[in-house]
Order: structure tokens, then sequence, then C-alpha cells
């Protein structure tokens, strides 16, 4: 037994408190990381562990349209578009069962019924004949056209293309859906299709990207994909008419440079230290930063009145912000109506940086927005910059759908044809293009032996 007279109650006393303050600061982390969701971090709703179910209870109104609703009728069709024209004239009054009616009609009522057509895939057979030679007796075979290599034509590959890019559907579900069209077709074929589609999109994939890259606005974010299992990672380069992507074993510093290459205009962003590479103009996204601000409000002590204070000083230059995209105010009057709030901002963040009662992490974040605080306005000053990374997050979501579906790429070439085809379906619909047309147009040329078609000024001459 322990003697109690040689125990230095002094020193374990000591001890138990550092354990107990050990205990005391994982305690706290584990709460915040239980607290941690949506509206805190950067995690996706659907991963809120507690998230509030929609009410059930019955509003009392009726199934459907509500009164005063506006209705959506579906457009005629112009008379050259219609294949058919079915005139209905009535053959008696059913008032007084009379039959002589006027001959010209009071009015005229249009109603179109649309039809798929019953659909029979168009055949061509190509008898390649041999003959023997008889002056050397050797064979010969008539050479095989370019049409004729694959097996199938551009508007089919072009439409087996649309479906993996825009759907954006697994290979298996492109074949069973050529079934439906009386097309047999295997995942082999339908990968020979995607490799040579990945070979004819290099050149608008590079058209585009350097069409991003000298934009004066570009936002650039990040997320993973996988090839062969391994992890990579998607870059996304954003501006208002074009979206590229770039797959990338990694997301360092090294891999930023390779992506945006000499970009040197204003570069939207999270604060992933990647981005801090680049020296030109930036704006960070202040979703992220208010995400943060909410984070430390949930705090105690000072720690929580200083993120009160953050979030409120920020969300009112959000409303001033909404304001100036609806044109209620003019960017002069944004920029007077937001010097007090960014001031303040600048303010709190002094004090959480400095004070000593505030925890690490909260004075960790406040270091690093005062570090880069100028990066946080330039959305104030700069046209066409936002104080968001909606955009890249925006046109990263495709990819995100299609990883859960494919689980990545299996192969090199698949990992170009992932993010050719997606950089050109997304610049596609930023330029209200048509994706079946343009990939069509992209197997024409093929055949006709010149470059795919430009990207921003095309037009379709074979659909």
């Amino acid at each position: 037994m322990e003697d109690e007279t040689q125990i230095d109650w002094k020193e374990r006393y000591f001890k138990l408190l550092e354990k107990v303050a050990v205990l005391e600061a994982e305690i706290k982390r584990l709460k915040e990381l239980l607290d941690t969701n949506s509206k805190n971090s950067s995690k996706p709703p659907s991963q809120d562990p507690f998230r509030p179910k929609r009410s059930s209870d019955p509003s009392g109104r009726k199934q459907g349209g509500q009164p005063g609703h506006p209705g959506h009728n579906r457009a005629l069709l112009s008379p050259d578009q219609v294949t058919k024209m079915v005139d209905l004239v009535p053959l008696s009054c059913p008032n007084c069962s009379g039959t002589n009616l006027d001959s010209q009609p009071i009015s005229i009522e249009y109603r179109q019924v649309i039809e798929l057509p019953e659909i029979t895939p168009d055949v061509t057979q190509y008898n390649i004949h041999t003959y023997c030679c008889k002056n050397c007796g050797k064979h010969v075979r008539a050479d095989i056209p370019i049409e004729a290599e694959k097996g199938f034509g551009p508007r089919l590959m072009g439409f087996i293309t649309m479906l993996a890019g825009e759907g954006p559907l697994s290979k298996r579900k492109i074949c069973s859906i050529t079934g439906y069209l009386g097309i047999k077709i295997s995942l082999g074929g339908v990968a020979n299709i995607h490799k040579l589609a990945a070979t004819l999109l290099e050149k608008p994939f590079e058209e585009i990207k350097g069409t991003v890259l000298s934009a004066e606005n570009v936002n650039g974010d990040e997320t993973s994909w996988a090839l062969r299992g391994k992890r990579q990672w998607i870059w996304i380069g954003a501006s208002s008419n074009a979206t590229f992507f770039q797959i990338d074993p990694n997301r360092s510093q090294e891999a930023f440079k390779r992506v945006f290459g000499e970009f040197d205009n204003t570069l939207t962003s999270d604060r992933y230290g990647a981005y801090n590479l680049y020296k030109g103009k930036k704006q960070a996204c202040l979703a992220h930063i208010l995400r943060d601000f909410t984070k430390m409000s949930e705090r105690n002590g000072a720690d929580g009145a200083i993120g009160r204070i953050l979030i409120e000083q920020l969300k009112a230059i959000f409303g001033h912000w909404e304001k100036f995209k609806n044109l209620e105010m003019t960017r002069a009057e944004l920029q007077e109506a937001a010097k007090d709030h960014v001031q303040n901002i600048n303010d709190a963040l002094s004090v959480g940086a400095s004070a000593q009662q505030i925890g690490s992490k909260s004075q960790a974040l406040c270091c690093d927005l005062l570090d880069r605080f100028i990066t946080l306005w330039t959305f104030l000053e700069q046209k066409g910059v936002e104080p968001t990374n909606n955009l890249a997050e925006r046109g990263l979501r495709p990819f995100v759908i299609a990883r859960k579906l494919s689980n990545g790429s299996q192969s090199e070439w698949g990992i170009k044809f992932s993010e050719r085809i997606m950089t050109v379906v997304c610049t596609l619909k930023q330029q209200a293009g048509n994706v079946f047309e343009y990939l069509t147009e992209v197997f024409y040329s093929r055949l006709e032996r010149g470059p795919a078609p430009h990207v921003f000024v095309w037009t379709s001459s074979h659909l």
C-alpha cells in the first residue's frame, strides 16, 4: 500500500487538473463535431444528422394548381411542323337537328396531338467484294470507307455520347435505351464510341479551356473522382459563358498550377490551401465564411458573441448585394452601404484574433480572414464578380451525380472522356446550344476528315 506520507498531494492535484482540462477539451471537440451540419460547415444538407421532416399535416387545400395560379399551356407547333391535318366540322345542330349550316366557320379551335413515331433503324449494308488479280493471283479487296469502319453512324454515336454526358447514364443504361430503338449494342460497343469521342473532343475541350482562362472572372473549385478505385480530383474553371473540367491525381498547389496554368485575372474560390499559390486578384467565397461564422457563434463565451456580431454584419452586406442585383441601388450606393459593415467585421476579427479568452479555433479563423481580408470584398469593386462560389459549385453537381452512378473511371481514356464530354455539355448549356446536334456534327467532322466544329460558333448542316 502506498505510503501517504510520501505522496506529493500538490503535484497530484495539478496532474488531475491537467487531465480534467484535457477531458473537457475533448468533450468540447466532440460536442462541436456532433453539432456540425450544412449551416455551419461544408457538409451537404443530405448529411445533416437531425434533418427536420417536412410537415405531413394537411393544408386544407385541394391537390393540383391553386386558384390564381397561371397556367402552362403547351405552345402550338407551326403548320410546317405538323405531319397531318384533320378538319373536324359539325354535321348537324344539336339544338334543332338542322343540317343547314353556314359555309364559313365562326371560329376554329386548334388541338395538336403529338405522338412518337415507330422507330426503325436506318441500316446501310456495305458489300465488300474481293477479286482475284489475273496478272499475279493476289486477292484484292475493295477499300472500306470511313463511315463503315465503326458500324454506327454519326447521329447514333452522337446520341449515345449525349446520353453519357447530359444524362449522365451508365453504359448499361445506354444499352437498354438503344434496345428500345431497335438497336442492339454491347457494353464494349458503347465504350468504343466513347473512346472515339474522347479523341474527337480534344480540340473543343482545349478551345473551351482557353476561353475560360482568358475571361476576366473565373470561379474555381474541386471535388473527388476515382480512377480504378484510386482517388483523383476534378478541378473546375467556370466563367459566365463557358466551363471546363480537368481531372488530376492531386489536390495540391502544383495541381492547381497544372490546371489553371498562367491565368492571372480574378479568381473566386474557397479558402482551400491550393489556391494560396495564386498571386492575382481573388474573391473568397463568403458563403463558406458565413458558415464558419455560424460555427463560431455556436461556441460558448466570447467566441459565440463575436461570431454572432460577424453573422449580423455579413448578412447585412448580403442584403445590400441583393438590392444591387435587383437594380435597387447603384454600385456606388452598394459600396457606401457596405462600408461600415466591412469596418465592423474588421474590428470584430481583430478582437477575435487577439483576445486571450477566445478559443484557438475561433482565433485561427479570425487571423486567417484578417490575412486575406482584402479578398473578401473584391465583388464590391469589380463588375461580374459574385460574393460566393456558387457558379463553380453548381457546375460540379453533374459530376457528383455521375460519380455516384459510375464510381469514377476505369481507364486513362475514360478520364479524358469524362472531363471532355462534361466540359462540352456544361458549356453548350451556358450557350443555350443543342448538345445532341453538336455531338452529331463532331462525328460528321470525322467522316469529312476535318476538325471538330467550334463550340461557340457552329451551325448544324446535317440535322
